[in-house]
C-alpha cells in the first residue's frame, strides 16, 4: 500500500513537470483576466481580429491557429523485366491548431472570456500568455 502510494506521487511529480506553460495560462486566464481594463487588454494580446457590440457589452474576438505538416515518403522496390526501379510515394499529412477567444467588455472591464468549441489550448495561451504575465500569479 505505501509502495503504490509513493508510486503515485512519484508520477504525479513527473507528468507535473511536463506541463506546458502555455495551456496552463489559457486554462486560468478565464478567471484572471476578468476585472482587466480594456486598455491594457489592448496592450498585451494587440488589436483585435473582430470586434461586435451586443447591447452595452463589446465583444472583442482575437484568432490565432497554425497549421502542422508531415511529409513522409516511402520508397517502393519494383522490378520490371530484370530491372530494378525504386518509386517513391509521398504522403503530406496536415493538422490545423487553431483558438478564438473572445473578452466580452462592458464599461471598459473585460467582464468574461470565453474560447471556441474545439479550441487548442496551446493557441489560446498564445494569445493570452502576455497579459498573463502582467497579473499578480495566484497565491
Amino acid at each position: 500500500m505505501i509502495r503504490s502510494i509513493t508510486m503515485l506521487a512519484l508520477a504525479a511529480a513527473v507528468l507535473g513537470g511536463c506541463a506546458n506553460p502555455r495551456t496552463e495560462a489559457a486554462a486560468r486566464a478565464n478567471t484572471a483576466l476578468v476585472g482587466m481594463p480594456k486598455e491594457l487588454l489592448y496592450s498585451c494580446a494587440g488589436v483585435p481580429d473582430r470586434t461586435q457590440q451586443v447591447g452595452d457589452s463589446e465583444l472583442l474576438t482575437f484568432v490565432r491557429g497554425m497549421t502542422y505538416t508531415q511529409v513522409e515518403t516511402d520508397y517502393d522496390d519494383v522490378a520490371i523485366g530484370g530491372r530494378r526501379f525504386i518509386r517513391p510515394r509521398t504522403s503530406v499529412h496536415r493538422q490545423n491548431f487553431m483558438c478564438e477567444a473572445t473578452f466580452t467588455v462592458r464599461d471598459g472591464i473585460v467582464e468574461r472570456l470565453d474560447y471556441n468549441q474545439g479550441r487548442d489550448l496551446e493557441s489560446c495561451g498564445t494569445i493570452v500568455e502576455t497579459c498573463m504575465a502582467v497579473i499578480p500569479a495566484p497565491r
